[in-house]
């Protein structure tokens, strides 16, 4: 009996961990979206702020800046930073999904010569 009881409770652990991820995931497939859609309102239809670009655009100027650096071990310390600093952007911009337009591209029409 008690062996059943310690069982359950991994089960729950297991299922919330996997609950957690989903709700603070990235790229998250048609499944998963509908699970985080019935804990989390989705403001996918809201215009993303231009704070989040202006925030993306230093980000990626910074960086170039990093990588321009000569000294070895300042460029990795000002990589490291950038990188500290777009798990913060994503963390900020993961309720705003951009779904880029999908443009079908027409098929190639090949001739047969003989």
């Amino acid at each position: 009996m008690p062996l059943l009881i310690v069982i359950l409770l991994i089960h729950c652990l297991v299922i919330c961990f996997i609950l957690a991820a989903i709700i603070n995931g990235h790229n998250l497939n048609r499944f998963e979206e509908k699970i985080r859609a019935l804990f989390i309102k989705p403001n996918s239809e809201e215009e993303v702020p231009d704070e989040l670009y202006d925030e993306a655009y230093e980000i990626v100027m910074d960086l170039g800046k990093a990588l321009e650096i000569d000294n070895d071990m300042t460029k990795h310390d000002a990589v490291q930073m950038a990188l500290k600093r777009v798990e913060g952007f994503r963390d900020d911009s993961k309720d705003y999904s951009l779904n880029p337009q999908e443009h079908s591209p027409q098929k190639a029409k090949l001739k047969v010569i003989k």
